[in-house]
């Protein structure tokens, strides 16, 4: 008996499986309905996914070529991605997985791997500051700005994250005239003043700034002078007049008169007084103007006129009444 030539059984196994495989492709083109298969190279968008919390990509292609041989659809359907999830910060070659094509028998992705770059960025506070970029309508001015919140945390790469030296909201109150609350997006400055719009992430991205802006007012810090009408009893005369606090501020939208260099109170009765005695008394105020405090505390020292004074201006009232030609 002859042995059998492992060749020829070798060539009968590669015949089957061909015949297999012609078997498929024909069923296979038999079920798309007699459309002619073909073949096609198109450029995907890669997509990384599963990213690690606080890690970004810094460097990774963004394209990858995909062969396709089948009755696809189109070049919409293909979607080729990598898994980053595991990955720490580092250089990392990590595969490229393409999702199945409906109608695509074979596909093939060029490159496999590629390299990809994962960083951790840094973060640091910033007080977020107001920059007026229109100012007030004519008469008006910004009485106060309140930012809510007043920080925020910048993070990104540190040859980035070094040239923030500040960070603003631009402010426009060009059309302003009372109180408003405006949305805004913060800003990072380097050194110069020049915005750093790439690279970086603001937390919170927006802010509320709350504007107050009135009509002018101008101040002026004035002496306060007592003002009485009566006359003390007879025989008791005023010996000491103070007040407390001896200035006061007024305050006016209007332009204050150049010779107005006091402000005066009501008037203090002294009619009959014997005795000293304190009073809050109110400082009268022109028109169109507020002055703080509105009122000062006026303390009036009474004292009874010395009997040898007494005599004595009784002597010269006489002296002046018997003197001829007067």
């Amino acid at each position: 008996m002859k042995a059998a030539n492992p060749k020829k059984k070798s060539t009968v196994g590669l015949k089957l499986i061909s015949v297999i495989l012609a078997v498929l492709l024909w069923i296979y083109i038999g079920n798309q309905g007699g459309n002619t298969p073909r073949q096609n190279t198109v450029q995907a968008d890669l997509q990384y996914v599963h990213l690690g919390d606080g890690l970004s990509v810094k460097q990774a292609p963004q394209k990858v070529s995909v062969t396709m041989w089948g009755n696809y659809g189109g070049s919409s359907n293909v979607m080729a991605y990598v898994d980053l999830g595991g990955l720490s910060a580092g250089t990392h070659l990590v595969p490229v997985n393409l999702e199945p094509v409906p109608g695509a028998m074979f596909t093939r992705v060029n490159p496999k791997e590629v390299e990809v770059v994962l960083t951790r960025p840094q973060q640091r506070e910033f007080r977020v500051e107001y920059q007026i970029n229109g100012e007030p309508p004519a008469g008006y001015e910004l009485l106060d700005t309140v930012i809510t919140p007043d920080k925020c945390i910048v993070s990104g790469e540190d040859n980035i994250l070094s040239r923030v030296s500040r960070v603003v909201c631009p402010v426009d109150l060009a059309n302003s005239t009372g109180v408003d609350s405006l949305r805004l997006r913060p800003q990072a400055r380097d050194a110069k003043g020049n915005a750093i719009n790439e690279g970086l992430r603001i937390v919170p991205e927006t802010v509320i700034v709350h504007t107050a802006v009135s009509q002018k007012m101008t101040s002026r810090e004035l002496m306060v002078k007592a003002q009485f009408k009566g006359i003390v009893a007879e025989g008791y005369r005023v010996k000491e007049v103070a007040i407390e606090p001896v200035k006061a501020s007024i305050i006016s939208k209007q332009e204050l008169p150049a010779e107005q260099g006091e402000l005066v109170t009501a008037e203090i009765d002294l009619a009959g007084k014997k005795q000293s005695f304190s009073q809050e008394v109110a400082l009268q105020i022109p028109s169109g103007a507020k002055v703080y405090p509105a009122q000062v505390l006026v303390e009036v020292s009474i004292e009874k006129i010395p009997a040898e004074e007494g005599d004595q201006n009784e002597d010269s009232r006489t002296r002046r009444q018997t003197t001829p030609g007067t």
